[in-house]
């Protein structure tokens, strides 16, 4: 997808992205949450909110780490000064501060007493 956008001219633009998809392994039904940004994934565990998906932004010592490793900037809590998250599609000019495509992917087995998912982008959970 990153390569696609770049040759739509995704200098300065770009998005993110939460894919979840459900396949059947042996006798358990797996579900893979992929992320990239701020979007996020949680799932109802007997009634209590289970995160599923990991936060790309610079708000997580993780990434923050990662993209000073790489050679990129962390500037007023933005990646190369400008954007919040950490993952995104596009957004070709901030590739060299440190900004990834590549997406965190988590792999949960889906149990009976898990009962609805909710995938939404940081305008719910902010």
């Amino acid at each position: 997808m990153d390569k696609e956008l770049r040759l739509l001219d995704s200098e300065g633009c770009g998005s993110t992205a939460c894919v979840c998809m459900v396949r059947k392994e042996g006798a358990h039904q797996v579900l893979y949450v992929a992320n990239v940004g701020d979007t996020r994934a949680v799932i109802s565990k007997s009634n209590v909110a289970e995160r599923l998906s990991i936060d790309d932004n610079c708000h997580n010592t993780l990434e923050c780490e990662r993209i000073k490793r790489e050679g990129g900037l962390i500037l007023n809590n933005r990646v190369g000064g400008v954007l919040a998250v950490t993952r995104a599609f596009g957004d070709h000019a901030l590739k060299k501060c440190g900004l990834t495509p590549i997406p965190h992917i988590v792999k949960y087995i889906l149990k009976p007493f898990d009962k609805y998912l909710v995938i939404a982008s940081d305008g719910v959970w902010d």
